[in-house]
């Protein structure tokens, strides 16, 4: 994660009292960068709209074919090789975590990667690219400053985009604050980034006689209500929060794998992550009829059709195949995001979960299941469990217990898998290994 470097300002001794006009800078840096986020994230919507459901049906499907879905797996991953003959290449991939300082050089092969990524099916998110929109703005607004100036105005650009796309500037002050705390980015930043996200969010809601753009609701519909925190549900989410944490993880090291061949080999392993993806998905929909939405893409769409599944053996193999498309597309080469699709997974455990133990309930296990996945794929604990109840929590305030076990305890399998991993690796170069 590559955000602002420490400056004198950031000292524990330093004032942190910023003169109003950089608060104002940042107020209009943020407005700017969430309207183009806003603008970004509402044309990838339309346009995979038309992709998904407006072209098949003008050809006469109701439904996309998997030899569609898996031609257009195809085509993404042509247009991600040709992206990377750009300057710059596609930028650095999903599993390197999220960055504020790419050069505008870049931008242009990060953009079309990402574009033919989320437009055609590979399982990541909007949120990395989305940032990328957000600090081109900050970039262009204040070229002719210093180089500081221009690297922390592409900071609090980009955390303004990512906030278009929670629908909710808490989420994304919660992601700030959580960089400040563990060194991440300089304490100094935590105020300018917080009335971006405010004044960014005037591009959703509107003011006055100007509309805004529509907020998105990013809360998972026909949960049942929780009202009362059930001690036996506390225990089972605490043992799904272990699971999950752990085969998040796997997903993660599978992708790592991907990322080790890509590096050697990038264009056949990219072609192969295509083929691979394009295979899973045929087989999970035309196998075991399960809708493309909880197979490709992000995931988003596909949580409420998994909320409604009452079928085990349908949920495990949304459950295998998404994995599998999942660690595929961090490490082959695509490019997006990894928040939205790890909160699917988290979902669909927690309705495994329910459909094997029914006296479990649905809702808690979502939250532990969305606060466990972020938490470990991202290692963002605080922002995990704060996304967690953002999501399920017009299921009651009861969830709220769930959520924070489950960031926690994904925060924590992360710290020890990591550890044992970093200690392991020292061990055999100690060794000539």
């Amino acid at each position: 994660m590559r955000v602002p470097p420490p400056t004198e300002a950031d000292s524990p001794s330093a004032p942190q009292v910023l003169p109003l006009r950089a608060l104002a800078l940042a107020a209009g840096v943020g407005l700017v960068g969430a309207t183009a986020g806003q603008f970004f994230l509402l044309a990838i919507d339309r346009v995979r709209e038309f992709i998904l459901d407006t072209l098949p049906e003008a050809i006469g499907f109701d439904s996309p074919p998997w030899w569609y879905l898996s031609l257009g797996l195809i085509l993404s991953s042509v247009i991600v090789l040709a992206a990377r003959r750009l300057p710059g290449a596609t930028g650095r991939g999903p599993l390197t975590g999220f960055h504020f300082d790419d050069p505008l050089r870049t931008v242009p092969g990060v953009l079309i990667a990402a574009a033919a990524t989320l437009l055609l099916g590979a399982s990541l998110g909007p949120e990395a690219p989305t940032i990328v929109v957000g600090t081109t703005i900050g970039a262009l607004l204040l070229r002719r400053g210093s180089p500081s100036t221009t690297q922390l105005a592409m900071f609090i650009g980009g955390i303004a985009a990512i906030g278009s796309i929670f629908g909710n500037p808490f989420i994304a002050a919660f992601m700030v604050l959580e960089f400040v705390v563990v060194g991440m980015a300089p304490r100094v930043l935590a105020l300018p980034a917080f009335v971006a996200l405010g004044s960014g969010y005037l591009a959703q809601v509107g003011w006055n006689s100007v509309p805004g753009l529509g907020v998105p609701s990013l809360s998972v519909p026909g949960l049942p209500q929780y009202a009362t925190l059930q001690g036996g549900d506390l225990l089972v989410g605490l043992v799904l929060a272990v699971v999950v944490a752990l085969l998040t993880l796997l997903t993660r090291s599978l992708g790592n794998g991907w990322d080790r061949l890509a590096q050697r080999r990038p264009a056949l392993t990219l072609l192969a992550g295509a083929v691979v993806t394009a295979v899973v998905a045929s087989v999970a929909i035309m196998g075991f009829g399960v809708d493309v939405q909880t197979v490709l893409y992000s995931g988003q769409s596909g949580i409420p059709l998994v909320i409604a599944e009452t079928s085990l053996a349908t949920v495990i193999v949304i459950l295998i195949a998404r994995l599998l498309v999942y660690s595929t597309a961090l490490g082959s080469g695509f490019r997006g995001g990894p928040i939205f699709p790890a909160c699917f997974l988290g979902v669909t455990f927690g309705v495994a979960v329910h459909l094997l133990l029914p006296h479990v309930a649905v809702s808690p296990m979502a939250a532990v299941g969305i606060a466990a996945a972020s938490a470990a794929m991202t290692g963002l604990t605080f922002t995990s469990g704060a996304l967690s109840m953002l999501l399920i929590g017009g299921a009651g305030l009861a969830i709220a217990p769930f959520a924070i076990v489950g960031a926690v305890v994904g925060g924590i399998v992360r710290q020890v898998v990591t550890s044992r991993q970093v200690a392991t690796k020292a061990a055999a170069s100690a060794t000539g290994g």
